[in-house]
């Protein structure tokens, strides 16, 4: 059997050059040693007993960077090549089962070395999801705190959630069925149903918008009137100013008026979103 012969230096080449006439042409090339011959991996994924077709195995390196991947075959076998010798971790994963515990294994030089891994088989990964994100309507802003409900087909509520930062929620281990869903949040009107049909551990992604509720989409304004001794001013007139511009255009335009009550306090609802200043006096 011959010899195979291994790569002491890598291939190197110089830049391209014309060269006319007599001319003389000088190129140097300095070689660098060729990569140590690689190593292989290979083994068999099963569950315990029988093997898993299409398991993806994937190696990662000793700082846990993923280096390489791929699949197992119909007898749940795989094969890495071309693997740098040194330390690695190897794990698999396949749809239905859990990521196998990761395994270590240190390969050398032109080493073809065994792994098999073990995957266990999780019953909810075969249930479905309802997914999605709720926004205000005409502006496509995603909407956070909003409280997302589902609702199976006997109208009994099976799951909540409230929608993050970016206006996403979530729902896992969703049985097969259909399903609506509502969605409510302060100062809009309530979205749905929405309907959701899970089928063979589908993943269903819903987008919802939210629209204001004139009626509640509004803040208050509220405070107390006292007179210079620190007691309540009670009777006393309250003028909200609305204020709008700056400088030479700036306008302050009354908008609503109050009288405190005994206590001194006042109170204005439906305050829509400006710049606003309150101002109060007392005749007599």
């Amino acid at each position: 059997m011959a010899d195979i012969k291994q790569d002491l230096y890598g291939l190197e080449y110089s830049d391209s050059f014309s060269l006319q006439g007599i001319q003389e042409a000088e190129v140097n090339l300095n070689l660098t040693p060729a990569p140590p011959p690689s190593a292989t991996i290979t083994g068999v994924v099963t569950d315990g007993t029988d093997p898993i077709p299409n398991a993806t195995v994937k190696l990662f390196d000793s700082t846990g960077t993923p280096f390489q991947h791929t699949l197992t075959d119909a007898a749940g076998q795989y094969t890495l090549n071309d693997v740098i010798p040194g330390s690695y971790t190897i794990s698999a994963v396949a749809e239905g089962y859990l990521l196998s515990a990761p395994v270590g294994v240190a390969v050398n030089t032109g080493d073809t070395t065994q792994v098999n891994l073990t995957c266990t088989a999780e019953a909810t990964l075969a249930l479905g999801a309802v997914a999605g994100m709720v926004t205000v309507t005409g502006t496509g802003v995603p909407l956070a705190g909003a409280k997302v409900t589902l609702t199976n087909a006997l109208r009994e509520v099976v799951a909540t959630t409230y929608t993050v930062a970016d206006g996403e929620f979530v729902f896992y281990d969703v049985a097969d069925g259909v399903y609506t869903m509502t969605v409510s949040a302060d100062g809009y009107l309530t979205a749905g149903p929405v309907l959701a049909t899970v089928a063979g551990g589908s993943i269903v992604n819903l987008r919802v918008a939210m629209t204001q509720d004139v009626r509640t989409y509004n803040g208050t304004v509220s405070g107390v009137v006292q007179d210079q001794k620190g007691m309540a001013v009670a009777d006393c007139f309250v003028g909200l100013y609305q204020v709008t511009g700056t400088g030479e255009t700036r306008t302050e335009t009354l908008v609503a008026v109050t009288k405190t009550n005994t206590q001194g306090m006042y109170l204005f609802g439906g305050v829509v979103a400006g710049q606003y200043l309150v101002k109060a006096k007392l005749e007599q």
